[in-house]
């Protein structure tokens, strides 16, 4: 009949598995190991370098958000001290956005055409 599970024991196999391999040859990992510790030295070394860009990039995205933060307080701080100045201006950029809106859809009508008047044109 069937063995039980517990009673099979594993077999020695002379012939070296996908990720075992026996250590024949010294000098293979020696220089295993030698490639290893480069890569950490490496990877060490890079990540060295990336914190040292990092603080430089934080360094300056802190003065740029500094200064935009300045600019738009004096911008805040006009607005508040002349408030008809400020609807006169937006007012004006918003007549003038109008004024180019309606020239340019005006211009492009003489080039459209509804789509049934090809095919009235046509039979008529």
């Amino acid at each position: 009949m069937a063995e039980s599970v517990k009673s099979l024991k594993p077999t020695e196999s002379q012939s070296p598995s996908f990720d075992h391999v026996p250590s024949e040859n010294s000098a293979f990992n020696s220089e295993i190991a030698s490639l290893k510790s480069e890569i950490a030295n490496l990877r060490d070394l890079l990540a060295e370098k990336g914190s040292v860009a990092y603080d430089r990039v934080a360094s300056r995205a802190s003065d740029a958000a500094s200064y935009v933060s300045e600019e738009a307080n004096s911008v805040a701080a006009t607005v508040r001290e002349h408030p008809a100045a400020t609807t006169t201006l937006i007012t004006l950029i918003g007549g003038i956005g109008f004024a180019i809106g309606y020239l340019v859809a005006n211009a492009s009508v003489d080039s459209k055409q509804a789509w049934y008047q090809r095919y009235i044109n046509d039979r008529f």
